[in-house]
């Protein structure tokens, strides 16, 4: 919110992408699954599925979570006017090796000693001017492909550490953003698990142009001061999940997420003038959890 070493065969694969290591698993778990035995028990291990700021812990066997919630959040990122809107979520995780969510997908090529690297792309969100007044006349900015690699590492059974960096290779930026995120479980019971991440975003000045500029044109436009954005670290803050197991492969995932905007990116005239450096996210999401077998 992701595998085998280069010589190993990826059908039998003993690295977690997420979580290092993974232990053999139970005999109850041998064999396929199908939805003729969705009613029978599972083991589960609610850290090890999860994953990301958004997220929900999830049986190790599934591969497949979808689902939907209300979301409460900024409608651009630094505003200080907050809607409510459908947030749709869907985790894949394939063979261990391939992990996708809400923040792109991962690519576990290598692993050793609990780590693990590889490819990281995302899709990142759009920004339109009708989204708030404070961006009238900044024109609009398009849906981006991002392209890069992670390295990721978990220790103790309950604390991952995991870094991004993803370049703008299609769309509106060709920037460079880094993201890292520290995880801990903070405690786990048969129904309910809860654990805190912490985040800090860096982006260099390519990205802070296209989002937080504002030219001598778009001066003209919206009536605010030229401004002229530099690399550097955009954000710090951190977030709650929690998972509570609501019925055989039904689970419901409260989360609050907070962002604290670093000085010279909250100078913008987009943020200082019409918006807040403080942004919060809360939401939750009704989760269907689908097994297709190890």
């Amino acid at each position: 919110m992701t595998g085998a070493a280069a010589q190993q065969n990826i059908d039998e694969p003993t690295l977690d992408p997420i979580f290092g290591k993974r232990p053999a698993p139970p005999p109850e778990e041998i064999g396929p699954m199908n939805d003729d035995e969705f009613d029978q028990p599972q083991p589960w291990d609610p850290f090890r599925g999860f994953v990301g700021v958004l997220t929900i812990l999830v049986p190790e066997t599934t591969n497949l979570s979808v689902g939907v919630g209300p979301q409460y959040r900024p409608d651009y990122f630094g505003s200080d006017d907050y809607w409510f809107q459908p947030d749709p979520q869907v985790y894949v995780r394939f063979r261990n090796f391939l992990f996708f969510d809400d923040d792109g997908a991962d690519l576990a090529l290598f692993g050793f000693s609990g780590f693990s690297i590889g490819p990281s792309i995302r899709v990142a969100a759009r920004r339109r001017e009708r989204d708030n007044e404070a961006l009238e006349g900044l024109g609009d900015i398009g849906f981006t492909f991002e392209a890069g690699g992670f390295i990721a590492t978990t220790f103790l059974d309950r604390v991952s550490l995991r870094a991004k960096v993803r370049r703008g290779v299609a769309g509106a930026h060709d920037g460079w953003i880094i993201d890292g995120q520290g995880t801990v479980l903070m405690f786990t019971t048969p129904r309910f698990s809860a654990s805190f991440s912490g985040n800090v975003t860096w982006i260099d000045d390519n990205y802070a142009d296209t989002f937080f500029s504002v030219t001598e044109s778009q001066s003209a436009t919206s009536g605010l001061p030229v401004f002229d954005a530099e690399a550097g670290f955009r954000d710090v803050g951190g977030s709650f999940n929690g998972y509570i197991n609501v019925a055989k492969k039904w689970s419901v995932n409260p989360y609050v997420e907070y962002r604290r905007i670093f000085t010279d990116i909250a100078a913008t005239p987009i943020i200082n003038d019409f918006g807040s450096r403080n942004q919060f996210i809360v939401g939750f999401h009704l989760m269907r959890e689908f097994t297709f077998g190890n």
